[in-house]
């Protein structure tokens, strides 16, 4: 996760998703500060699901299309970071197609 201070460039590393295979992204920073990015590279839309959490709010998965281009969403940790188990502090990720997705910090 990249952290970056008021008035300096956030540099977001960027994974590219294997379509249909999960992947942990670390979520360490208060929900108002932390910004998941999501790069579309594909002439097309794809769906990006973010799993429910395994805490208490962790009711139901959301399911976002996500435009060609780069796409920014700020998500609830309490509906969808982990809070025990092997991807404690961390929210999963699914996508049907290959985009990339980072996560930013604004601190």
């Amino acid at each position: 996760m990249a952290l970056t201070m008021r008035n300096t460039i956030a540099e977001v590393t960027l994974e590219a998703l294997t379509a249909n295979t999960a992947k942990a992204i670390a979520w360490n920073e208060k929900d108002e500060h932390t910004v998941l990015v999501i790069s579309n590279a594909g002439n097309t839309a794809t769906d990006l699901t973010v799993k429910a959490g395994n805490g208490i709010q962790g009711v139901t998965d959301l399911v976002l299309t996500v435009p060609k281009g780069v796409s920014l969403v700020k998500l609830e940790s309490g509906r969808f970071k982990n809070v025990s188990g092997t991807n404690k502090g961390k929210v999963i990720v699914v996508s049907t197609g290959t985009p990339s997705v980072g996560v930013v910090a604004l601190v």
